[in-house]
């Protein structure tokens, strides 16, 4: 087995499956309009390198905070970020082939990347999330590669990527502001229904009636005279 072929399977390993997409070059290049969650300002950009996820993060919130109205944002990256995040650009600039997919770059400063397609026939969302440094992929990478590669994603077609600074356990992340971007919501169509509350679905029965007093107390009654042929026991009296 040659060198390479060895490293790739490393990389297979550390991703969490097979490393077919991420051996496809050029790399897809994608726009999308990133912002962070409840934000206002939602600039398009170009991702063209899928290396890791805590790469992709990086460079989303790089981007944010180059074309980001969000002065905020762009001030806490610039003071914070931007010296580790020009060195980790330097490091897989120098990195060929394979060796860059066997970068341990540090995590970024938001945890989660939510991708939607803004395509009504490509109803998915594929959820990226940073893992702590040497920590193996959660396989979100792949999952977004495969869906680039082989899921009628088209060069034409736009994400909304939503950016958190917190992980969120069973919880479905909020729709983009699709109307805020000028861009067709692409779940109108879909019916929501309206659920009454279980405890109007379920009808009040009446109480039952309460339970008849109990007899009055009549104390103990004296047994009946005695009326066998035998002799009175012992002590009877009548």
């Amino acid at each position: 087995m040659s060198n390479d072929a060895h490293r790739w399977e490393q990389v297979a390993e550390l991703y969490g499956g097979p490393a077919a997409d991420l051996q496809i070059t050029p790399q897809a290049s994608v726009r999308c309009y990133v912002g962070q969650f409840l934000g206002t300002s939602w600039p398009l950009v170009t991702v063209n390198q899928w290396i890791n996820e805590n790469h992709i993060i990086w460079t989303l919130c790089a981007a944010l905070a180059a074309h980001s109205r969000d002065d905020d944002w762009t001030r806490t990256f610039e003071n914070n970020h931007r010296v580790q995040w020009d060195r980790i650009q330097a490091t897989v600039e120098k990195a060929q082939g394979v060796d860059r997919f066997l970068l341990d770059i540090p995590p970024p400063p938001l945890l989660l990347a939510v991708f939607r397609s803004t395509s009504r026939s490509l109803r998915q969302n594929h959820a990226i999330m940073a893992t702590p440094a040497s920590v193996c992929s959660n396989g979100g990478l792949l999952d977004l590669l495969r869906f680039l590669y082989h899921g009628g994603f088209t060069s034409t077609d736009v994400f909304i990527v939503v950016l958190y600074d917190t992980e969120f356990t069973g919880f479905a992340p909020v729709s983009p502001p699709y109307a805020a971007l000028g861009l067709p919501d692409p779940h109108v169509d879909v019916p929501v229904l309206h659920l009454s509350r279980p405890e109007e679905d379920v009808p009040t029965l009446p109480s039952p009636p309460p339970p008849p007093p109990p007899p009055p107390y009549r104390g103990i009654t004296p047994p009946p005279p005695y009326r066998g042929p035998s002799p009175a026991p012992p002590g009877y009296s009548p």
